[in-house]
């Protein structure tokens, strides 16, 4: 008995010994054009992540202000700084109180800066959301000690919204209900959306 391996019989067939050139250049050329057709939608996601979660952090300061108002007994606000880039906003808790106002406000905390490509702004939006009749940019959104947005004159309102927008025209809304809640607005490209 013959127990000689025959290497003729183990080569493969002629003809299959793998991918040709061309065959790869194919694949990687398809390959290539569905990530290069898939990269602007990506980053257009991560712009929305970051505009959508930069309001989401303003919605959950101004929480956090009437919280303070309302637990400490004394005046909170939110101040937007839209003057400097990066724009930011703080939380400023009353130091000096009047019969009917607080006169002095200090920061507490640092400041919190919007992310890369957005700012306060309207973007494409047309129109107020919130409870403004006309849209109009907040620059200081106040709660009373117990907790409610106000006025300048102290007067309890529903006006107060801030506008945050990125470089494509997307806009977000954030806004004080008169009750104090905070509310998220998405401008839908006709109308403001309430999340």
């Amino acid at each position: 008995m013959n127990r000689e391996l025959n290497m003729d019989n183990s080569k493969a067939p002629k003809g299959s010994t793998g991918f040709s050139l061309v065959e790869i250049c194919v694949v990687v050329a398809i390959f290539l054009i569905l990530v290069g057709s898939a990269i602007p939608y990506a980053v257009e996601m991560v712009q929305t992540n970051r505009l959508l979660g930069d309001a989401r952090s303003l919605a959950h300061e101004l929480s956090l202000a009437r919280l303070r108002a309302g637990t400490d007994f004394t005046w909170a606000e939110v101040a937007v700084n839209s003057s400097v880039t990066p724009n930011s906003y703080s939380l400023k808790l009353c130091a000096a109180k009047a019969t009917s106002s607080c006169t002095t406000f200090t920061a507490e905390g640092g400041k919190q800066y919007l992310s890369s490509g957005i700012s306060f702004g309207f973007g494409s939006s047309s129109g107020p959301a919130g409870g403004q009749t006309t849209a109009t940019q907040t620059a200081t959104v106040t709660f009373n000690s117990r907790g409610i947005p106000i006025d300048s004159g102290g007067s309890p309102t529903a006006n107060d919204t801030i506008y945050l927008a990125d470089n494509d025209g997307h806009a977000y809304a954030v806004s004080a209900t008169l009750s104090g809640h905070t509310k998220i607005y998405h401008y839908n490209g006709g109308a403001w959306v309430s999340l």
